[in-house]
């Protein structure tokens, strides 16, 4: 897969093709690292721990997240790359024991910037098991770059008080959290079940930048024109999705900002997506569209310029990716923002989100241009 990615990427968008190229290896990594911590813990877990933490990733990952200080290009390969050198979730123990049993923590979060974000949090166990719908199990804290002492310790830390557990079609679902960041930097994000001290808890990072490349919440939307229903009918031109929704192609953003209605567009690639997740995110469109007809607007942005090509050949790595995925500036998918009457953003998911989670800023919107 990241070999697609590199050449589908390549001919278009250099930059993008590198951050997506080092997060795939970054992913494989961790997944053997994770295979490695679940045989190794039985011998030594608190050595097992600290060495692949710490010292086991690869020079070539090291190499590219000092590239990413260094040239704007690349600057998204960083946030990727911090992610994943900490989603490995190195938990720490505090003694020999026979075996460790504790919970791996990562996030999906790759655009933050200061002020209140959205962040999804993935969370299971290190042996793999699921650690589904337990939010009042979890206590998740945050602390910001330069904290003094160990990033366990209680003192300074920031608890997150609105943890809630989102059920997705696929995959079980993720919990997400408020968190609000008041400094740039690499912020430490840890996870502990309360009622279970045997639990080795987990950790993560967070790059929090100055500024996000994708627009905030409170930023004004870009006025993009997007492909709407072409004069010959044929969705599968414009939309990867096996069953398209007409009504999701009536209208392009710049136009539907102009009714003065509130929009919910999303950016995915049903076809294509690497997490599975966009076909659902889509369909979520489509649901609250038949939910909200007349009252908003709602679209769907394919993430390639050429899906009809792709599908027909057969051959992902022909795929362009839509300028307007540029315009908008984010590199992952899926995405969906939720933009008031006067193009202003007012709702901002990465990954997939649910539809109560959407109408959690949909519907204020509504009521207040009542």
């Amino acid at each position: 897969m990241s070999g697609f990615l590199l050449r589908r990427q390549t001919r278009i968008v250099p930059a993008l093709a590198v951050r997506r190229a080092i997060h795939q290896k970054i992913k494989i990594f961790t997944q053997i690292s994770q295979r490695k911590l679940r045989v190794a813990n039985q011998t030594c877990p608190t050595c097992v721990y600290r060495y692949l933490c710490y010292t086991a990733y690869p020079l070539e990952l090291t190499n590219a997240y000092q590239m990413s200080f260094k040239t704007k290009s690349v600057s998204g390969a960083l946030i990727l790359l911090m992610l994943g050198l900490v989603a490995t979730s190195c938990n720490t123990a505090t003694g020999p024991a026979s075996k460790a049993d504790g919970l791996v923590v990562s996030t999906a979060a790759s655009d933050v910037g200061l002020g209140t974000a959205r962040v999804p949090l993935l969370i299971q166990k290190l042996d793999g098991t699921r650690f589904d719908d337990a939010a009042a199990r979890l206590e998740v804290a945050y602390w910001p770059p330069g904290s003094p002492g160990s990033p366990f310790d209680s003192e300074g830390a920031r608890v997150v008080s609105d943890l809630t557990w989102r059920e997705w079609p696929v995959r079980g679902g993720a919990y997400t959290a408020t968190m609000t960041f008041d400094a740039v930097g690499l912020w430490m994000v840890t996870v502990r079940a309360v009622d279970d001290d045997n639990l080795l808890p987990a950790r993560t990072g967070i790059l929090v930048k100055s500024k996000t490349e994708a627009p905030d919440i409170g930023d004004p939307a870009p006025l993009s024109t997007t492909k709407t229903i072409p004069a010959n009918g044929n969705l599968r031109s414009i939309t990867s999705a096996p069953e398209p929704d007409p009504d999701l192609y009536a209208i392009s953003f710049d136009e539907a900002v102009g009714t003065g209605l509130p929009t919910v567009i999303t950016f995915s690639t049903p076809a294509y997506c690497q997490s599975g997740t966009c076909g659902p995110q889509t369909e979520v469109l489509s649901k609250l569209d038949d939910a909200y007809k007349g009252r908003a607007n709602f679209i769907h942005v394919e993430i390639f310029d050429n899906p009809e090509e792709m599908l027909a050949t057969g051959d992902p790595s022909l795929g362009v990716e839509a300028g307007v995925i540029r315009e908008w500036g984010f590199h992952t998918e899926p995405w969906t923002f939720v933009v008031d009457g006067s193009g202003i953003v007012v709702g901002r998911f990465e990954a997939f989100t649910t539809l109560i989670e959407i109408e959690e800023s949909l519907v204020p919107v509504l009521e207040g241009a009542q």
